[in-house]
């Protein structure tokens, strides 16, 4: 694309050198870890630098490609007898317009994450947060679904953000706030517990994009309907003493003289509530969290009088990594694991990642599937010929429509 690129770990200045493998080497414990880094394309990052790069290279071909803003995907067009794939049925202005492909057409639609319905199926969450786009809505599937494509690692999803995955509670249909430390809530006397009252992880462990320890293994974890952060009044004074990331914290805060009384006004359970801070306090006096091995030097005892808070967390999702199977060639797949005629994937939807998902792979196999995905559509011999009208060829509102002016140079 016309860049020198950089090495995260050897040429990234904006980091201390010490510190940028543990960034960009998410499994350390795993083989072959050292292998991996960031390649980026300028000395810099979270500046939307690939983004502008892309689409100016879109620009720069504008009289070869269309670009349509507020255009729905909702159906293939398949040949019910060869099986290929000749088109796509497009929402635009209240019309569906059927455009035809003569090489192929590459499903690059992200993921379900804002389908609540294939959540609840896929990812048995009743509630998740986006940190991104809140527009997936899992139509790539569903077309997918439609011409007979068989799908893989539907479980698997991504978050990112304090305590494994968490942000603070977010109404639906809401993009929920990234923070990415806060030392606070998880340095003191404070704690994490779900509906039963009880605590599932260790607070203060490494956050490698939501997945938590799990006998050997990192998981994504189960969700629960009833996430609180609990703490004492010594660590609400901590909190109010240094930098809140958060500017809803203290009016989203619930306050209560008794356990008892702060299980009742979450809902949590307040036997397990009560039993999980007099453990906590025990393995402060003990020394040793035998729960989760938090390091003790993290832990403080929680005082044995009020008041108690509490702040309801939600799980939160970067990207879902499930959909269409894709072969080496970019190539989806039907139920017999033979390629679909004219009909490729690359990106977050179908993404090759099974489980313990690597920071800055999602990005890569949008560059790098993407790349295959065009060179195959690009090579196939094999052309629809039906014919078509071409009133709405030449459109690209990226370089000439309104909303133009509102995308950043």
């Amino acid at each position: 694309m016309g860049v020198k690129s950089v090495s995260f770990i050897n040429d990234f200045s904006k980091i201390p050198k010490e510190y940028r493998a543990e960034v960009a080497q998410e499994y350390p414990e795993l083989k072959g870890h050292e292998a991996h880094d960031y390649t980026l394309v300028h000395n810099g990052w979270f500046d939307a630098v690939l983004w502008k790069l892309l689409r100016q290279k879109v620009l720069d071909r504008k009289d070869k490609i269309d670009v349509w803003y507020e255009a729905r995907a909702s159906h293939l067009i398949q040949d019910p007898v060869s099986k290929v794939i000749k088109g796509v049925q497009i929402e635009k202005l209240g019309q569906k317009i059927n455009v035809l492909d003569r090489r192929g057409v590459i499903l690059t639609t992200g993921g379900f994450e804002n389908n609540k319905e294939m959540s609840q199926n896929y990812l048995a969450a009743p509630k998740l947060a986006p940190l991104g786009t809140i527009y997936n809505k899992g139509d790539g599937i569903s077309m997918a679904q439609e011409v007979g494509a068989k799908m893989w690692h539907m479980y698997n999803y991504e978050s990112l953000g304090l305590l494994h995955g968490l942000s603070f509670d977010t109404p639906e249909g809401e993009r929920s706030k990234l923070v990415l430390s806060w030392p606070e809530l998880n340095h003191g006397s404070v704690l994490m517990v779900v509906d039963d009252g009880k605590r599932y992880f260790n607070e203060a462990g490494p956050n490698r994009h939501g997945h938590i320890f799990d006998h050997g293994i990192w998981r994504v974890p189960r969700s629960h309907e009833k996430p609180y952060i609990i703490f004492d009044q010594k660590q609400y004074e901590t909190i109010e003493a240094g930098q809140i990331p958060y500017d809803k914290f203290n009016e989203k805060l619930i306050k209560a003289d008794t356990l008892e009384e702060l299980a009742k006004r979450t809902g949590v359970d307040a036997n397990g509530l009560k039993e999980q801070v007099e453990m906590f306090n025990r393995f402060v006096e003990n020394g040793h969290d035998d729960q989760f091995g938090r390091d003790i030097k993290t832990m403080v005892k929680f005082s044995d009088e009020g008041p108690f808070y509490a702040i309801k967390m939600a799980y939160n999702v970067l990207n879902a990594q499930g959909g269409p199977e894709r072969n080496t060639k970019a190539e989806i797949l039907d139920v017999n694991d033979e390629p679909i005629p004219h009909l490729y994937g690359a990106g977050e939807l179908g993404g090759i990642n099974a489980k313990q998902y690597q920071g800055g792979g999602n990005l890569a196999e949008c560059l790098i599937f993407g790349k295959i995905a065009g060179e195959q559509a690009a090579n196939v011999t094999d052309e629809v010929t039906d014919k078509a009208s071409d009133k709405y060829n030449g459109i690209n509102e990226l370089a000439d429509g309104d909303k133009v002016k509102d995308i950043a140079r």
